[in-house]
């Protein structure tokens, strides 16, 4: 704030980007004579404060103007043009997806998914893009303002890749499978093995595995990378990093057979526990307990669904679902199952975190209350010490548990995107869920789409939603 005479306050804004004038009512009873300027003079004095962006014909008309003025803005600075950040430039394909290939008689061809990125030794593999450089602004008081500059990202790479001297080119060292695994630039070796069985052991691979057999009942195969089975995963388990293939069946014996980053294939699944961070595409689904965070989907001629609970963030599609023994058979979509899962966790801490407190308080409690009939001999008044620390830092973690439960609340709460398609039949039993909305199916349908409206789930024909609906979801969904 500056007096630039007894009834003329200068005023610069905390960022410096505006100047302010506030012009009070004279008073002849108050300074000295000495003190009144004319209007040359405050002008030249708020010159040598404002030394940029002035607006001297707004100024001079407040002065001019009778009766008291109240902070209005006679100078505007100009704000910096902060940097645009570099990037990193992939001269590979980042988002291919299996996608199996439907023969003209609707069956469904396993060996074209074109899932795999293979690249030659030399070959360019990602490219740093520096960061562009932004233009600086000025304060109303003539300082400079620096623009934010923009981030550089590092090239993180790892097995078979080199950094060029350059510093900023990623090449391959060898040929194979090109992918990011976390977050590093990495070509993968292959592993072949006939059957993961007891001439193999686990297989734990920091690269594609190719199992021309079986992986049987008991074996597992952990990898950084893709896994193909040729055969059938009879009771074995898949954790991964990449794309799973598994080009004839899965038979889980009710247990977790596969946990991977990224999608699965196969032709049927059948008491089994599978979860996916993307896609599963089968040809039927029986009585298994299935999780995906984008899409679901029954292709080929059977396109069925019975039995267990299937879940998908996005979309679940096939063509019949239930049976006609009413099975009891559950879909849910419109929430990522990893968030639901987490939700659930961190809520179950929470109850944890509560009933921990709670006996705390007691015992602090009774321990306080013997402190004032008798006192506390050493050996309690230490536990009592111990017991408050231990209070206080369960009630701060408490609140952090409770602070990142309310970041996934709204989206467990209001969660209403997703839909489900189902091309043929929809058995009586079988149970709808999107979001927080459910319903059971009382009746045989055919051809349906099931979404949510105003939080409600509601069903139209696939023609008709395909027909009302199309362009909106195909937005909301890109």
């Amino acid at each position: 704030m500056h007096m630039i005479s007894p009834n003329i306050i200068l005023e610069v804004s905390t960022n410096g980007l505006e100047g302010y004038i506030t012009i009070n009512e004279a008073n002849s009873n108050e300074g000295n004579s000495d003190e009144v300027l004319d209007l040359n003079e405050i002008i030249d004095k708020i010159r040598e404060i404002i030394k940029y962006g002035l607006d001297e014909e707004k100024l001079v008309s407040l002065l001019t103007t009778s009766g008291p003025v109240y902070k209005e803005c006679i100078a505007r600075g100009v704000s910096p043009i902060d940097g645009k950040d570099g990037y990193i430039k992939y001269y590979f394909d980042l988002e291919k997806k299996s996608k199996p290939k439907i023969r003209e008689d609707g069956t469904v061809d396993y060996r074209e998914l074109d899932i795999i990125n293979n690249i030659s030794a030399g070959e360019v593999l990602a490219e740093l893009i520096p960061p562009k450089p932004g233009k600086n602004g000025i304060k109303v008081t003539g300082e400079t303002i620096a623009y934010k500059m923009g981030k550089l990202p590092r090239l993180k790479y790892g097995k078979n890749v080199k950094l060029l001297d350059d510093g900023k080119t990623l090449v391959a060292e060898k040929s194979g499978l090109v992918t990011i695994i976390g977050g590093k630039v990495v070509v993968l070796d292959v592993l072949k093995v006939e059957n993961v069985d007891n001439n193999v052991g686990n297989i734990r691979f920091d690269g594609t595995v190719l199992v021309r057999g079986n992986i049987l009942n008991g074996f597992k195969v952990e990898a950084d990378g893709d896994v193909q089975v040729n055969g059938v995963v009879e009771g074995g388990y898949i954790e991964n990093t990449g794309n799973v293939i598994v080009k004839k069946g899965i038979q889980g014996y009710n247990k977790l057979v596969v946990k991977t980053r990224g999608s699965l294939s196969t032709i049927f699944i059948e008491n089994s526990v599978i979860s996916s961070y993307q896609s599963i595409t089968a040809e039927y689904i029986m009585h298994s307990e299935i999780s995906c965070r984008e899409n679901l989907t029954l292709l080929g001629r059977n396109g069925l669904i019975v039995g267990g609970i299937c879940r998908a963030g996005k979309e679940i599609r096939a063509k019949t679902v239930g049976s006609m023994m009413s099975t009891n058979t559950t879909l849910e979509v419109g929430i990522d199952p990893e968030i639901r899962d987490k939700y659930k966790g961190i809520t179950d801490q929470i109850k944890d975190y509560e009933a921990n407190i709670k006996k705390i308080e007691k015992t602090i409690f009774l321990l306080e209350k013997m402190k004032k009939t008798n006192g506390l001999d050493m050996e309690k008044d230490a536990i009592y010490i111990k017991l408050l620390k231990t209070k206080e830092s369960l009630v701060a973690e408490h609140r952090e548990l409770i602070e990142l439960r309310s970041s996934f609340e709204d989206k467990v709460k209001n969660a209403t995107r997703g839909r489900i398609i189902v091309e043929d039949v929809v058995f009586p039993g079988v149970k709808i869920v999107i979001g927080n909305s459910s319903m059971i199916v009382r009746h045989e349908m055919k051809n349906s789409v099931f979404y949510v409206e105003e939080g409600e789930i509601k069903v139209r024909p696939h023609w008709e939603w395909f027909y009302v609906y199309k362009a909106s979801w195909l937005c909301e969904f890109n």
